[in-house]
C-alpha cells in the first residue's frame, strides 16, 4: 500500500487502562494511560466493503494506517486525536511489502464502559 506522508494527519495514542484510587465511595476508577503516540491516517473503506460488514462483529469499526515499525499488539487500547472516546484494537493487518516504508492497517472498535469519564 502506498500512502502519502501528508495523509498521516491524525494522532493515535496507544495505551492501557490502570486502576487508580479515588476519594469516592467506589474507592477506585480506571483511567487510560498512554504508552505511545503515533501519526496515523484514516483508511477509507469502499461502499461495498461497508455493506459486507453489516451484521458482523466488524460493523461500526474504523481502520487507521500506521507505519509498520511501531509493533502494535491487540492488547492495547487507543484514542484518536485526543478525544475521550476509547477504542479496542480488533484486528491488525500487517504490511507485507518489501518496501522500506510499510503500513499496518489497525481496525478499531469504540468501547464505552472502560475509561468513561476520563479527563
Amino acid at each position: 500500500m502506498r500512502l502519502p506522508v501528508s495523509r498521516l494527519n491524525h494522532l493515535i495514542e496507544l495505551g492501557v487502562t490502570e486502576t487508580v484510587p479515588t476519594d469516592t465511595l467506589e474507592g477506585s476508577k480506571e483511567i487510560f494511560v498512554s504508552k505511545k503516540k503515533l501519526h496515523c491516517a484514516i483508511y477509507q473503506r469502499s461502499q461495498t466493503q461497508q455493506y459486507q460488514l453489516l451484521g458482523t462483529k466488524l460493523e461500526g469499526t474504523i481502520v487507521v494506517a500506521i507505519r509498520s515499525q511501531y509493533h502494535v499488539d491487540n492488547q492495547s487500547l487507543a484514542k484518536l486525536d485526543g478525544e475521550k472516546k476509547l477504542y479496542k484494537i480488533v484486528a491488525i493487518s500487517r504490511g507485507e511489502s518489501h518496501s522500506p516504508i510499510r503500513y499496518d492497517l489497525v481496525t478499531l472498535k469504540d468501547i464505552e464502559k472502560v475509561g468513561a469519564g476520563n479527563d
